[in-house]
């Protein structure tokens, strides 16, 4: 898909993905790890609840640089003991959260810990 810019190419062998992106000179956006905590500080007993603040936060971090989801290029997700009914359920929460026709490259990766017991954490570049 293409909207002039940013030229994302589908992967051959995951559905709904680009695995690469092709931006065109312009601005970039580079997003640092974002968690999501409850309101009180604490990490969510829910993981879909941690997926949900976690896109919050990351949505945040956009909208303040003039971007949206439609404008990523690249996202590193870590997931602390990643599994498969892990997987299934980020997925599910991110393609409800994150409506885009198109999908940026994406990696994610299972890590031992985050930052302050967070479940998930997603750092990403965007392009506007």
């Amino acid at each position: 898909m293409t909207d002039g810019r940013i030229n994302r190419f589908p992967s051959p062998t995951v559905p709904g993905i680009a695995d690469s992106a092709r931006v065109s000179p312009g601005e970039l956006i580079f997003i640092s790890g974002q968690v999501g905590f409850e309101e009180d500080g604490s990490v969510p007993s829910d993981f879909a609840r941690s997926v949900e603040l976690t896109y919050a936060q990351l949505e945040r971090a956009l909208t303040v640089s003039g971007a949206t989801y439609e404008d990523l290029v690249r996202v590193n997700v870590y997931i602390t003991e990643l599994d498969q009914e892990k997987l299934a359920i980020w997925r599910a929460t991110r393609d409800a959260i994150v409506t885009s026709p198109v999908l940026s490259a994406s990696t994610v990766i299972g890590v031992h810990a985050l930052f302050k017991g967070a479940a998930i954490e997603i750092d990403a570049i965007a392009a506007v």
